[in-house]
């Protein structure tokens, strides 16, 4: 019996070609292919408010990539040229003060014969001083990546979280709202890092952060005040969207920081995961966080986990392909948060295009350092269909 691909007319199979790094490149012979393009995504934006400043600090993740794909016969003979968007450089800053993330790249990819593919790259986080306890104030999430080329489709990135603060006397002074990045859009317009919309009666002195969003749900809201002075939420996922605080305190927090109130994600895929943080010894749970660091035990899609900790930090969930990173947010530290050229690993967005997290410290007396997430690096993605004769 013949064996398919190893001889007769009988083209081989095809690898597809995952291309992370400009460069050029032709088929090994003509082929029909899906290619699709990613670009980079933003970088969060960072706020440092020392407690003398009385002010509240609205700071967002960074939008993520666009998804653009055509359906192309591509030739051996020609060379097609790639062009792959970088993730937006994160912030760091001992400074107070807020900054904007920095925009991802657009990729692209382009040659003889073909309509050039385009997938832009999604805008750096917002930050917004709100100084006046009695005024409302609105800032929008970073947007995601729009506007490139593609004959099949072209999926804007999700975007960073939004944050709203009402009008109130008592629900601004000191306290900081970071949010996380936003997630590519697989299958359409992609899903926002977790939103952050406050009540009137919320007190001074909170630190929020939320998830980044996945691809199949936003990263987990914060949308009202729980009681605790730190409140973080979970990553979306390909499962769907985080959990929302509004049920905190009905599950254990994570992390070190044992005071803070977080949501497990509703994925069936975290069970086991969150069974064994029940469970297991002190040792178990240090390193099993931090293999969670890494992303290791996360399914493909997943926002990273947000974090809001008082005078100390934690290892978490990090970022997986396309999706958006966490946001990080303290008050009261004792040392650097993070390195000028380091980024915790949950506020990293994903490969091929996910937001970078936001980065905030608030009610500190001292100079330490404040970093955002970096955003995912683009790629260009080549699925071969067939052979063309």
């Amino acid at each position: 019996m013949a064996v398919l691909g190893a001889g007769g007319t009988n083209p081989p199979l095809i690898p597809d070609a995952l291309l992370t790094v400009s460069t050029t490149w032709s088929p090994p012979y003509k082929i029909k292919a899906l290619v699709r393009c990613f670009g980079g995504g933003g970088s969060g934006a960072i706020g440092r408010n020392k407690s003398s400043l009385s002010k509240g600090m609205l700071v967002t993740g960074g939008g993520a990539g666009e998804h653009a794909g055509s359906i192309l016969e591509l030739d051996p003979s020609v060379t097609y040229t790639v062009v792959v968007g970088a993730g937006g450089a994160g912030l760091g800053s001992t400074s107070d003060g807020i900054a904007a993330g920095n925009a991802g790249g657009n990729t692209s990819f382009a040659g003889s014969g073909i309509t050039t593919i385009t997938a832009n790259g999604g805008a750096g986080g917002l930050a917004l001083n709100a100084p006046d306890a009695g005024t409302a104030y609105t800032q929008a999430g970073a947007a995601g990546g729009s506007g490139g080329a593609g004959e099949l489709y072209r999926h804007t990135g999700g975007a960073g979280g939004a944050i709203t603060k009402p009008s109130g006397s008592n629900n601004v002074l000191d306290n900081t709202f970071v949010t996380g990045g936003g997630a590519v859009g697989l299958f359409g317009t992609g899903h926002a890092g977790g939103l952050v919309s406050w009540v009137t009666t919320a007190s001074n002195n909170r630190n929020v952060g939320t998830g980044g969003g996945g691809v199949n749900g936003a990263g987990g809201p914060v949308n009202s005040d729980s009681g605790s002075t730190t409140l973080f939420t979970w990553g979306g996922s390909s499962f769907g969207p985080a959990g929302n605080t509004t049920v905190a305190g009905t599950t254990p927090g994570w992390g070190v920081n044992s005071d803070a109130n977080a949501v497990a994600p509703n994925a069936d895929a975290w069970e086991s995961t969150f069974d064994f943080w029940q469970s297991g010894s002190l040792l178990d749970r240090v390193n099993h966080t931090y293999q969670q660091a890494y992303g290791i035990l996360s399914p493909p899609g997943t926002g990273g986990m947000g974090h809001g900790a008082v005078g100390i930090y934690s290892y978490a969930t990090a970022a997986t392909l396309f999706g958006g990173g966490g946001a990080i947010c303290t008050s009261n530290v004792a040392f650097n948060v993070q390195s000028q050229n380091y980024n915790f690993w949950q506020q990293i967005g994903g490969r091929l295009g996910g937001g970078g997290g936001g980065g905030g410290i608030s009610s500190d007396t001292s100079s330490k350092l404040v970093n955002s997430g970096i955003g995912g690096r683009g790629g260009v993605l080549i699925e071969m269909l067939e052979r063309v004769t």
